[in-house]
């Protein structure tokens, strides 16, 4: 039975940027994820925060390969991004403010809304944030 996993920025830019330094580890479970069909799940802020880091960090190429791998896994339905709107912004602006000692970025808190509202069975992160809201966090 397959899995639904929300995968924040992080997991992204260490996928397809090579240099760095949680590639062969993203890359490992990512693989491992496809080869058990289980399914992703993502944020249109994930996916800014994601081409605004690769941008600068890693050039444009890296961009379009990231832009690849978006466009072949939502047409293949391995990938879902959860749009954004008025509810979802509210909702994640009152988690960082219920949350203030964190200092959530605005993407993690979106992330935390979606993943409790549809209710994932993890969540593939290479920072603790998720942890302290409760969530599962893979690679363990």
């Amino acid at each position: 039975m397959s899995r639904l996993v929300y995968t924040d920025s992080g997991v992204f830019i260490a996928l397809v940027y090579t240099r760095d330094r949680w590639h062969q580890r993203v890359a490992t479970h990512f693989r491992a994820l496809r080869a058990a069909g289980d399914r992703l799940l993502t944020s249109e802020p994930v996916i800014a925060e994601t081409v605004t880091r690769l941008r600068y960090d890693a050039g444009l190429r890296a961009v379009s390969a990231f832009g690849h791998i978006l466009a072949v896994a939502e047409a293949d339905g391995s990938l879902v991004v959860r749009e954004s709107d008025g509810d979802l912004r509210h909702a994640a602006i009152g988690l960082m403010e219920q949350y203030a000692d964190l200092r959530l970025s605005y993407a993690d808190a979106v992330g935390a809304v979606i993943s409790r509202g549809r209710h994932v069975d993890g969540v593939f992160a290479l920072d603790d944030d998720f942890r302290v809201l409760g969530f599962a966090i893979e690679p363990g």
